[in-house]
Formats: structure tokens, sequence, C-alpha cells
């Protein structure tokens, strides 16, 4: 096949996506959706002319909505079904250090390692940038990161491609003092998670653990039924376990399980990035079954979102349409999110022990000589 028929057939592909995915339609959906599901429609008098979705999700920022997006559909199924998703592979701390190389990822493949040092993305040294510099690279453009490896400056360029993230990112058993603590990791809430969950519960039975130590730190969220099943399994009660509201007052009910997978005393561990559903169950465990919560105060999104089409090429308006609520009408978790009973600062696992010893073990605990 000669490369000008490829490149007809390429001209033929973008003008017949524009046909059946014009601006304009797009742009009304999205005005329509606005109007008739948000959340927070009341605090918009009238829509100003959008040249395209982004000035959209800007035009939503300045009202102070800081989650509304638009995602690709293929995306969203693929990570909320099995929880794979399309990027990089890394997680960075507050320095740029890489704290977190993904298994399979592209940038494993790369050769990236934990301790190596971001110093820029696609020339960006912005760290608070990085997140959606990565984003808004195509597939089939090449991501230019320069990494401090060894002390050394290092270029290197890393495509985008699918990976999965294990919603379990650790699990294992932890010894404090004469106490035997089941140890696990939470990272997501994808549909993986619940029968994943499941299985350490069923493992940590079998060892016969005295606690379970339940670390949602650098959780942002996912299903709120995910966050709910994951729920039944530590807490039981009757009637209402939490309520969703919704922008016309509609209400959907979560009412608690009779019975649970486990029953032993529960330690959570939060960071400043725990977030949504992450939010929810830690607010959950700590409401019905006394958990002790250590880390960092949490993000504070007690709002969540539903997904509209918006075209024939794929494009989906995450919209945020209701607020997460308890029984006594309070919201999950207040705008500044949820306070830790003690601190340990990034979420620290070492602090936040420190921080349950006095429960768990205060044997464990002795006066310095």
């Amino acid at each position: 096949m000669s490369l000008p028929f490829l490149l007809l057939i390429l001209l033929v592909y973008i003008s017949h996506a524009q046909e059946h995915c014009p601006k304009e339609e797009t742009l009304s959906k999205l005005k329509d959706y606005i109007s008739r599901y948000y959340l927070w429609k009341d605090k918009i008098d009238a829509f100003p002319e959008w040249k395209d979705e982004s000035e959209a999700i800007a035009f939503l920022r300045s009202k102070g909505d800081r989650w509304t997006t638009i995602t690709k559909l293929e995306d969203d199924r693929n990570w909320y079904s099995g929880a794979k998703i399309l990027g990089i592979g890394i997680r960075w701390d507050e320095d740029g250090t890489i704290v977190k190389v993904f298994d399979n990822s592209p940038a494993q493949k790369a050769g990236l390692k934990p301790k190596d040092i971001i110093y820029s993305i696609n020339g960006e040294t912005d760290r608070s940038k990085w997140v959606i510099t990565i984003r808004n690279t195509p597939a089939d453009t090449p991501i230019k990161l320069v990494i401090i490896k060894n002390g050394m400056f290092v270029e290197m360029e890393i495509f985008k491609d699918y990976f999965i993230v294990s919603p379990i990112e650790e699990k294992r058993i932890i010894q404090v003092g004469n106490k035997k603590l089941g140890y696990i990791h939470l990272v997501n809430f994808t549909n993986p998670a619940v029968k994943d969950f499941a299985n350490a519960l069923q493992y940590f039975k079998e060892e016969n653990v005295d606690a379970l130590i339940i670390n949602l730190s650098n959780n942002s969220g996912g299903l709120i039924s995910v966050a709910k099943a994951i729920a039944d399994m530590l807490i039981s009660g009757e009637g209402v376990m939490f309520y969703l509201e919704g922008s016309g007052n509609g209400v959907s009910v979560y009412e608690f399980k009779k019975e649970k997978l486990i029953d032993k005393p529960i330690f959570v561990i939060v960071n400043k990035n725990t977030a949504s559903a992450a939010e929810l169950l830690a607010s959950l465990l700590k409401r019905y079954a006394g958990a002790m919560v250590a880390g960092e105060p949490t993000v504070g999104k007690y709002v969540g979102s539903n997904m509209y089409p918006l075209n024939n090429c794929g494009l989906v308006l995450r919209l945020i349409t209701f607020v997460m609520k308890l029984p006594d009408g309070n919201f999950v978790v207040g705008e500044k999110g949820l306070e830790p009973d003690c601190r340990a600062e990034k979420g620290s696992l070492e602090k936040a022990i420190d921080c349950f010893k006095s429960v768990i073990a205060p044997e464990s605990l002795s006066a310095s000589p």
C-alpha cells in the first residue's frame, strides 16, 4: 500500500470523525447535562460561549468545582472494570522522588526505579503540572523525562500504555508486641478490589490476626458500590448506613448487611491524597466499627459523579451530581477532610503504628531508662 493512499485514508478518517463528533453538538450536550444534573447548577446563571471542552471545565473550576472532568469512555471502562490504566506507571513524592514503579508498566520497562528523581517531564519542572502533562500527551507521542539516576542526569522517552494497578498494593502480617496485625494497603476502588479484599480477609482469618490495619493513603477513590461492598465485610448493623443525595433531592439509600466476614479491631491510615470513596470507607469504619484513624487530614471530597456520553467519539462527562451523607444528614467528611485521631506525617506506616500501639499493644510501650 503506497504512502499517498495511506494519507488519503487518514484524511478521510479525520473528516469522518469531525462530521460525526461536531464540537457544537458536544458542547450543547455538555450544557444540557449541567443544566439537568449538576449538583451545583444553582451557581450558574448563564453559560458563556465555549470554544471547546477545556473552556467548559475551566468555567466550572472558576465556580469552585475541583472534580468534574471529561474523560474517554474506553479509559473509564478499562479502569473501573479491570483496574487497567493508560499512563507511564510511576508515583512520586512532593520532592519528585519516585516512590512506586508499577509492574509491567512503561516506566518499569524503561528502567525507572524507586529513588530515581524526576527533574522534568516534557520540559516542565513544576511538579504540580506533571500529572496533567502526562494525561494530555497522546499515546503515540513520547513523554520526555529528565531523571536524576545515581547522581547523573539521564534523558529518556517513554510512550504511554495500559498497565494494571492492583487494588491491593501490599498485604502482610505485622507483629506489634505480642499482637499479630493483618496489614493491607488498598489503593483503589475498582471492581477487582472486592474479590481481592475478601481474599485478603480470608488469609488474615486463617492466620488468626488480632487486628486489622487498612491503609487508604494515596487512594483517590473509585466506585461507591465497591466501597460499600468492602464496608459490608467489616461492619454490620440495621437500617441506613449512608445515602447519596442528588441535585434534585433524589436519594439513594445504602443499608447495612447483618453479617460481616471478620470481627476484629480496625485501624485506618489516611493521607492528604485519600479522597472520595476512600474517605467514605474511612468515615464508615470510624463511625460504625470504632476504627482509630492515623495519618493526615484527607482531601475532603464528599461529592460523587455520574458519567454522561458527549459524542460518538468516546468522550464522556464525569459530572458531580451528588453528595455522600450519613444518616444524621452530615456529609461523610467535611470540606477540610477527615481529621485523623492521631497525626502521622504523610500517612507513614511506621508513624501510624506508633499511634496505634497504645491501643493494640500497650505493653510494647516501655518508659525510657
